[in-house]
């Protein structure tokens, strides 16, 4: 279990919030136990059962929660859900490059195979 100082420094610190390491049960257990929130409470607050709130966590930390569970269940804890989709390495600048290296080379590997070759392709657009 996350403490509340802990959790907080994580979520407040000066890294890039894709840096942050989710929590091994999930974000939204560890939040409930770091902000003292009962099962029972955030049901009552969803007008859900408390079964309902445990299962919504255990499908979060199984990364099968929809983001519209997700995000009903962080709002009822005065929480809101930051979705991003960032690159697992570089930038997304460096990441494009070399998507379109990757493509380049395999037109220009199609062409050879073809009797189409281009002599010096490191010109070509």
């Amino acid at each position: 279990m996350l403490s509340l100082k802990h959790l907080s420094e994580q979520l407040t610190s000066s890294k890039p919030v894709w840096e942050l390491q989710s929590p091994s049960g999930g974000w939204l257990k560890a939040l409930r136990q770091a902000l003292g929130l009962s099962l029972k409470s955030v049901a009552e607050r969803l007008k859900l059962t408390p079964q309902s709130i445990h299962q919504f966590e255990k499908s979060e930390a199984i990364g099968s929660i929809s983001l519209r569970q997700l995000e009903a269940v962080a709002g009822a804890m005065g929480c809101r859900v930051v979705y991003a989709i960032v690159p697992r390495q570089g930038t997304l600048e460096a990441l494009a490059n070399a998507e379109r290296h990757a493509a380049l080379q395999a037109v220009q590997h199609s062409m050879a195979l073809e009797g189409q070759a281009v002599e010096h392709p490191e010109t070509l657009p």
